[in-house]
């Protein structure tokens, strides 16, 4: 079948049909595009359309590596070992050495899917609740996808470069199966709030149409449900500077979702299950038919271990825990935390803090070279190598979301006192001391806690962009600190973007 790579539209959307799941599920004819009224009239072909959305998130571009790992590699909490080769550029914040533009293409095709399934829910034979399900989901993931891409390649609300920002992504609000329309569709970036805004009315969207378990054969949390879509407006309006809005999204979605903190052990051998009880919504790579394999699974992306403790080799370990982030966990090496200790001598561990997160970092087999002190959160669930899910928030994240909200100074609803039992909540539960903080020493530490409690779940580039803050690599990293007014902070928007659609420009540096 021909494929077509030009535009957004073109290179995005359309390629080799329009609904992913649809053809293999309902034995469509090749054509160029498939007819979506055909396609999306059966309750079958909607559902296969929904399935189609979630299962691109799986991709190495998306939530299979990329969206997991490069946060954390361009900035200070992930060291490439350049085992591989793999990401050591990235590492090193090289010119043009970030997502990829396949990245650009997978999102809006899952944004152009998801348009096609919200104009043609009306006509599948389905129930009213099932109905409200489809729709929620598909509204949930254009709202990720268009989040995810203003994320990677532009500024954020409130904390852009004067003379450098291009605005923010295109919106995509209406679907297209037909090359004809593709190619009449050349949208512009629009405005960062207005990119934002959108995120927001999509996610509320979804929580209004969805459920705390969801409807079968979209339930919980392999697919989107009311609570997912209420930590993920915590964390939207967090990001947009929403305060209030921040915080009574995060009063919903704790609510809604019960007693999920876990606390002590609980919290490390919730990571060696198919799923941690303190996820809301995460990428579930279900049979080993979905595999993503030695090379650049989440698994063999940090770490060289096939099991925890273990001593064979099977994966790269790409990507380590930096010399920055051993200090943040509480975790001495064999030989102190220098540079020359950590670039040159096996890894060893002298000693922990009681902090429970710093268990989940092991020192790596020599089977790749110089063993360095690895990333365990995905070690493979249930014991099957190379095969884990990617959580995209946990409620911990919502916990940190709402006490940002309620200790940063002019907050509508500032209360240090509410910030500080949030922290200490975390705090306590994660083997450590309550604290009693006030002013900015409780603001730094809800952000140091952020980023020791989030680390290697794709979350560290998009906190230093929104507090604009530059990403501190010296003298661990050869390619030094990168300022936050670098244009490297921003991934480029691929060329042939550019080259077909006269209405986008360039980000500044590329």
């Amino acid at each position: 079948m021909k494929k077509y790579s030009l535009s957004i539209a073109l290179a995005a959307l359309v390629s080799a049909g329009a609904i992913t799941g649809c053809k293999k599920a309902l034995d469509v004819a090749p054509t160029e595009s498939i007819d979506a009224n055909i396609a999306l009239s059966t309750k079958e072909g909607i559902n296969a359309a929904v399935n189609g959305i979630f299962s691109r998130l799986k991709d190495a571009r998306l939530y299979g590596r990329d969206l997991i790992a490069l946060p954390e590699v361009l900035a200070d909490n992930g060291y490439a070992t350049n085992r591989s080769g793999r990401l050591f550029a990235e590492s090193n914040n090289q010119n043009r050495a970030h997502f990829t533009d396949a990245t650009w293409q997978l999102l809006y095709k899952n944004i152009n899917e998801a348009n096609l399934i919200l104009e043609n829910s009306g006509s599948a034979p389905v129930t009213a609740s099932e109905r409200s399900s489809i729709e929620g989901q598909a509204y949930f993931v254009r709202a990720l996808c268009h989040l995810n891409v203003a994320l990677v390649y532009a500024y954020m609300p409130g904390a852009e470069v004067s003379g450098q920002s291009q605005g923010g992504v295109p919106l995509l609000l209406k679907g297209t199966n037909t090359i004809a329309g593709a190619l009449a569709s050349v949208p512009g970036r629009a405005p960062i709030d207005t990119v934002y805004a959108q995120i927001v009315r999509d996610f509320e969207a979804a929580n209004a149409r969805l459920t705390l378990s969801g409807v079968s054969p979209f339930t919980f949390p392999n697919y989107a449900s009311k609570q997912a879509a209420q930590a993920m407006l915590s964390r939207v309006n967090l990001y947009r500077k929403n305060y209030s809005e921040a915080k009574r999204w995060s009063d919903s979605s704790i609510t809604n979702s019960g007693s999920r903190l876990t606390s002590g052990s609980a919290y490390v051998t919730n990571w060696r299950n198919a799923t941690h009880g303190e996820t809301l919504f995460q990428v579930a790579f279900v049979n080993n038919n979905e595999n993503i394999g030695v090379n650049e699974s989440l698994q063999t992306t940090f770490t060289t271990l096939n099991a925890p403790g273990g001593t064979t080799t099977t994966g790269f370990g790409d990507v380590v825990a930096s010399l920055f982030m051993l200090d943040s966990l509480g975790i001495t090496l064999n030989g102190g935390n220098n540079v020359t200790n950590y670039k040159t001598a096996a890894a060893t561990i002298a000693s922990r803090s009681s902090d429970v997160r710093n268990q989940l970092y092991e020192p790596g087999t020599a089977g790749r070279g110089k063993p360095y002190v690895e990333v365990t959160k995905y070690i493979g669930k249930n014991g099957f190598v190379n095969l884990d899910n990617a959580p995209v928030i946990r409620i911990a994240e919502v916990y940190l979301n709402r006490a940002e909200a309620q200790a940063t100074p002019g907050s509508p609803v500032f209360d240090q006192a509410a910030a500080l039992v949030d922290l200490n909540k975390i705090l306590v539960a994660r083997g450590l001391p309550a604290v009693a903080l006030a002013g900015s020493a409780l603001l730094d530490e809800i952000g140091r806690q952020r980023r020791i409690e989030l680390a290697f779940e794709g979350h560290r580039l998009w906190d230093l962009k929104r507090t604009r803050r530059d990403i501190m690599k010296a003298p661990v990293f050869t390619g030094g600190d990168v300022p936050f007014i670098d244009t490297r902070i921003l991934a480029p928007i691929p060329t042939q973007e550019i080259q077909v659609n006269p209405n986008i420009k360039q980000n500044a540096g590329y």
